[in-house]
């Protein structure tokens, strides 16, 4: 496995962040801006000085800057937990920086003790908050939360034994001690008319594809036909046989596929699927087994030994972009495009495009305002009893409450503000 990547804060290297993100936002970031809701920051501020978890929906890859920015408005510093591989990009770099920011590494479905242990010792201590995404996928999708992973519950109940194991007195009151879970929304929108910037886009994608559109063909009806190239190329390749397949729903088709990557994957790494598990479940599955083998330490081996493990390495790291591709055909649905989409929901489309045929990050559609508002905190104490009865169900319905709260929010946020429809006249 890899090794473990601790947080190292540099009180001085966090003060130049802190003043410098608003401008790395304005000018790396196409002008991105966080506007907290009314009411938010004095929610949050009950939390001051309280053991607390905070939990975000994780739907864009500008996620953690946006959280860095609300916690300035807050006046706190974060930690964070991030991927053990995002530490080894730029040649070590991008971890050295993370790290002296005090994000600190795990390995994803591994029985990594070393973060685990850190994260229990942050929140059990308490003297800063931790950030931890629980959807633990970065989704792509700006209306909706994925199905959350239970870590976030377990890690905070695991830390509230640690007090407890330590004389802490659990309970809500002054004297007593508990940790909370804070859910976060993040809306990300376009205030302004990206219309021209999408459509540009589009036509890359089309020329890239292949397609002619005709000149009267809608912006709904030209990503449905590139959405139709994709997924014919993509089964194509898959060798899912085109007999009888546009006769099928769109939907349809995609769940076939979905199933068929997974099913295929699960034979060639041996493993079997839980029944009757969701899709996204047994993508986290796949990813753990490849995760285990990618990142099994090599130390131990003889030189041939790490020559054939690194051959085998390079094969299984391409399955990586299969399970990416059942992801994207989780988030993206027939019904989640149609005739008369906001610019975002058309963004969050043309994106999973973008990544799937140019294999690389998607543009910035313009300047982009994110809003932020903070739900209701989750005392953990009040479920600590019956943890102790029930563990899984209690776990289950902890993470239910953080995933209710946060779809809540991301509803609540849509309403009410000024929606720009592609090729609607009018503005609601």
């Amino acid at each position: 496995m890899l090794d473990f990547r601790p947080p190292l804060e540099s009180p001085a290297l966090i003060w130049y962040v802190n003043l410098v993100l608003p401008l790395y936002m304005k000018l790396k970031l196409h002008d991105t801006r966080v506007t907290i809701a009314d009411g938010a920051l004095e929610r949050f501020a009950k939390l001051k000085g309280k053991h607390a978890m905070i939990c975000p929906n994780h739907s864009n890859r500008h996620d953690p800057q946006v959280v860095g920015m609300f916690a300035r408005a807050a006046g706190e510093h974060f930690n964070f937990v991030a991927a053990r591989e995002v530490f080894d990009y730029d040649n070590g770099a991008n971890g050295w920086w993370l790290q002296h920011l005090g994000v600190y590494s795990v390995v994803r479905g591994a029985a990594d003790r070393e973060s685990f242990k850190t994260t229990r010792r942050i929140l059990s201590e308490g003297r800063k908050k931790l950030v931890l995404f629980p959807e633990g996928e970065l989704s792509r999708q700006n209306d909706t939360v994925m199905p959350l992973e239970s870590g976030a519950a377990q890690m905070a109940f695991w830390a509230m034994q640690d007090m407890e194991k330590n004389g802490a007195k659990i309970g809500p009151g002054d004297d007593e001690k508990t940790v909370y879970i804070q859910p976060i929304a993040m809306k990300y929108t376009y205030p302004y008319d990206v219309s021209s910037s999408l459509r540009e886009t589009l036509k890359t994608l089309e020329n890239k594809l292949g397609i002619v559109s005709p000149e009267d063909f809608s912006f709904y009806n030209r990503m449905r036909a590139l959405a139709e190239k994709m997924l014919g190329t993509i089964e194509k390749e898959y060798g899912i046989s085109a007999n009888g397949q546009p006769a099928l729903g769109m939907n349809e088709r995609l769940k076939a596929l979905r199933r068929h990557i997974l099913n295929n994957l699960a034979r060639i790494l041996e493993i079997e699927l839980p029944k009757d598990a969701r899709d996204l479940e047994c993508v986290r599955v796949l990813r753990n087994k490849l995760d285990d083998f990618i990142f099994e330490d090599e130390k131990k081996m003889t030189e041939y030994e790490r020559h054939v493990h690194e051959e085998k390495q390079r094969v299984y790291k391409s399955y990586y972009r299969d399970l990416n591709r059942v992801v994207t055909f989780i988030c993206i649905y027939d019904g989640y495009v149609t005739e008369h989409m906001a610019q975002e929901r058309s963004s969050d489309v043309i994106e999973r495009m973008e990544i799937e045929i140019f294999d690389g990050d998607p543009t910035i559609k313009g300047p982009r305002e994110i809003i932020i508002d903070v739900g209701e905190a989750i005392d953990l104490s009040v479920y600590y009893a019956d943890l102790k009865k029930e563990k899984k169900a209690t776990i289950a319905k902890v993470t239910d409450l953080i995933f209710s709260e946060i779809s809540t929010m991301l509803a609540k946020l849509d309403t009410g503000r000024t929606h720009r429809f592609i090729d609607a006249k009018t503005l609601v």
